[in-house]
């Protein structure tokens, strides 16, 4: 559109504007009084607005470029992945003769390595191989921003540990990141952070054995006494007694019982036999008579010993000393069995114990950092001239917003 069409439009509407005011036609000939808007001029508020961006904007970005080219030191970086793996070790019947099935780690376990590396627990054992606080204070009191005051407390340089030294979990792979001023202490904090966390699986995976081994260990333990409290009887018994097996004994007497009865048996025969053909005083029957006698009170004495009041070996009758043999040697043998028993208990949970072992993988062991990759200047210094802008136009538009409303 050019001046010509331009004006034209002007006169045509200043010529409505005085029709609506005065309610009076214009004359033909008739020049209006046109006012033509000029070039656009600086007024105080563009120069103000101009001055808060400088201010608000280029000299934030100005200082931080200044202290991230000229105070920041470099930064080194040291990584490495690890997981915690579970392999759980078969019979030698099992998988063709005890080949081992290897399963990934749980959830509960990296959580715990994740928690465990930003301890203070950790901390305090890495300080006592690394000083850290001397480590990571090198570049202070230039880069006091990236640097550690070595005059905080424990809790600032927990924290310090923690926005430097940082852990990752994907799929049960833990990526270690370490950051320091120097690329060996890097790879020293790494290597340290692995060893501990090592432990702490290894000591965990021990604990969770003993554990699960705890109850058939104090029942064995439980077995064990029993056994020797009843074999302890079982000997006092054999001591009181002065016999080893009472039923050896006992068979020993009944043997001796019968050859007697037998004895007496064949006497008796003799005796009715030449009773028959012989006179009443003949010697022979007399001689007879005192073997059936001896041999009668011989096997009442026998038999008294298996009555009530008889005495029998340690001067005992055969069913008091029976009786508390019976009862001693049950005993003996229960808790041979619940020994036994318990034994087998604790072997297998030995043995699943085992089979269940947790330990540390590195899948990506840690290297010697050779270029400096913190403090991302560029990304830095990109960050902070969006943020300062943001701030910027929100604070002119507040303000604008609120002189409008005046």
């Amino acid at each position: 559109m050019d001046k010509k069409k331009i004006r034209n439009i002007c006169i045509v509407g200043q010529l409505k504007a005085r029709m609506s005011k005065n309610d009076k036609p214009i004359a033909h000939n008739e020049q209006p009084n046109i006012d033509i808007a000029g070039p656009a001029q600086m007024k105080l508020r563009h120069f103000r607005i101009i001055h808060s961006f400088v201010l608000a904007v280029v000299v934030p970005m100005f200082l931080s470029g200044v202290y991230l080219w000229g105070f920041a030191k470099d930064q080194y970086l040291s990584s490495m992945s690890f997981s915690v793996r579970t392999e759980s070790l078969q019979s030698a019947t099992d998988l063709l003769g005890g080949l081992s099935s290897i399963t990934g780690s749980s959830s509960s376990d990296v959580d715990i390595v994740t928690q465990y590396i930003a301890s203070s627990d950790l901390v305090q054992i890495v300080n006592e191989k690394i000083d850290l606080r001397a480590k990571f204070s090198t570049a202070w009191p230039m880069d006091f921003i990236y640097a550690f005051n070595p005059k905080g407390e424990f809790e600032d340089l927990l924290e310090y540990w923690n926005n430097n030294v940082t852990t990752r979990s994907e799929n049960g792979i833990v990526t270690l990141t370490v950051r320091s001023f120097d690329p060996e202490t890097s790879y020293e904090i790494t290597r340290i952070v692995y060893e501990a966390s090592r432990e702490l699986i290894n000591r965990l995976s021990d604990e969770a054995h003993a554990d699960a081994t705890r109850f058939s260990r104090e029942e064995l333990r439980a077995a064990e006494e029993r056994l020797t409290q009843a074999r302890e009887a079982m000997t006092n018994f054999r001591l009181e007694a002065q016999i080893i097996d009472p039923n050896a004994s006992l068979q020993a007497q009944m043997s001796l019982l019968t050859e007697l009865q037998v004895q007496l048996s064949e006497n008796e025969v003799q005796k009715d036999l030449l009773s028959r053909t012989a006179q009443a005083n003949d010697p022979r029957l007399n001689e007879l008579n005192r073997k059936i006698s001896a041999l009668q009170a011989q096997i009442a004495i026998e038999q008294q010993k298996f009555g009530r009041g008889g005495m029998g070996p340690g001067g005992e009758s055969y069913a008091t000393l029976f009786a508390r043999y019976e009862g001693l040697s049950s005993d003996l043998q229960f808790s041979e069995e619940a020994y036994r028993s318990a034994q087998l208990a604790y072997s297998s949970a030995i043995a699943e114990a085992k089979r269940k072992a947790r330990y540390l993988v590195a899948h990506v062991q840690p290297t010697i950092a050779e270029k400096s990759l913190y403090p991302q200047r560029i990304t830095q210094l990109l960050v902070i001239g969006l943020f300062v802008m943001l701030v910027w136009s929100v604070g002119l538009l507040i303000f604008y917003s609120i002189r409008d409303r005046r």
